[in-house]
């Protein structure tokens, strides 16, 4: 796919957004979603194609040689198995006799706009900076990083970790152990 039909998929994805959920698309762009409030069906569908399309764009960018259908469902089947490792973490680190609360999938919508940031970026730097494609992983495995740290910043799962340090520690640890199978089986 050339750069003009990319943009061109962006924003058309973009203007979906904006054009089916206007209240949540202004919510979610400007980081003012109200975690009380839970994300209606319509908008969690649109966050999973948000993630399925940046996991096309950066796949395809980094020349992973699958099939179309396969580029598209790696990063949503990353995040979803994110959210159900962090669902295990809670139930085990639980207080006993806590309630438990369900499986909780509103952190899709600021990963979903992180990934989204981050898919544009490697876009301009693959556009304008050609020879700079062997930072392309970096950029990725880097913003993943950085999804995976405010993940465990923002997730009740990890509260039961002392300090800032510490959760971010055992996340960047779970997050050499999610990653090295990973680049394991694309190297």
């Amino acid at each position: 796919m050339g750069a003009k039909w990319t943009i061109i998929a962006l924003l058309g994805l973009m203007a979906g957004i904006r054009l089916f959920q206007p209240q949540f698309f202004l919510a979610w762009t400007t980081g003012k979603l109200d975690r009380e409030d839970p994300l209606n069906v319509p908008s969690t569908l649109l966050m999973w194609a948000v993630l399925a399309t940046c996991s096309y764009f950066l796949l395809s960018i980094i020349q992973v040689d699958h099939s179309n259908a396969l580029l598209f469902i790696v990063l949503p089947l990353l995040i979803l198995a994110r959210i159900l490792f962090s669902h295990l973490i809670v139930r085990i680190l639980r207080q006993e006799n806590a309630r438990m609360l369900g499986l909780e999938f509103f952190q899709i919508a600021p990963l979903s706009l992180l990934y989204l940031m981050t898919t544009a970026f490697v876009l301009t730097v693959h556009w304008t900076w050609p020879s700079a494609d062997f930072w392309i992983p970096s950029i990725i495995a880097g913003a993943h990083i950085f999804g995976l740290v405010q993940f465990s910043i923002k997730h009740e799962g990890f509260v039961h970790f002392s300090t800032l340090g510490v959760r971010v520690y055992a996340i960047l640890y779970l997050c050499a152990l999610e990653l090295t199978p990973l680049f394991l089986a694309l190297g």
